[in-house]
């Protein structure tokens, strides 16, 4: 499980963002330290949401940001980074953003079941509460995993 895989060093916690694409930026910043995608897949993401709009926001106050594997994905990879100030992205209902999970799939297929075992995490709100207010990295991974049983 993907899940299992998430590292502290995939997590952001309390980042400032003057807009949603620079909100997305920040939010890659461990996947390209971490060489899983190119700075071609932060454009791409960004693009994405250009063209078709807010769609990334999932569910109340919390976007998934993707794009095309071959856009720059290396490997695949997940991170989460929360911002102090959450972010607008024009998503009437669900805005603004307090958590971005930045996802990198290498293909069309192998992120199905994470966006299951995501799913399984963003359903509670109270768990999801917890990791918008995480004081550290620590807590914010102790919560996303504590809350996540097959």
């Amino acid at each position: 499980m993907l899940i299992d895989e998430i590292k502290v060093s995939d997590i952001q916690i309390n980042k400032d963002a003057k807009d949603w694409k620079e909100a997305i930026h920040k939010a890659s910043v461990s996947l390209i330290e971490s060489k899983k995608i190119l700075p071609s897949y932060v454009d791409a993401m960004i693009s994405v949401v250009e063209e078709k709009g807010p769609y990334i926001v999932i569910t109340k106050h919390i976007a998934l940001a993707h794009a095309r594997p071959e856009h720059g994905v290396l490997e695949k990879g997940l991170s989460f980074t929360t911002f102090g100030v959450p972010v607008p992205f024009g998503s009437e209902l669900l805005d603004p953003v307090k958590l971005i999970i930045t996802l990198a799939a290498t293909d069309s297929e192998s992120h199905l079941d994470l966006l299951s075992e995501l799913a399984d995490i963003l359903t509670d709100e109270s768990k999801t509460e917890k990791m918008f207010v995480a004081k550290n990295e620590q807590v914010f991974l102790d919560v996303l995993k504590s809350t996540y049983t097959r």
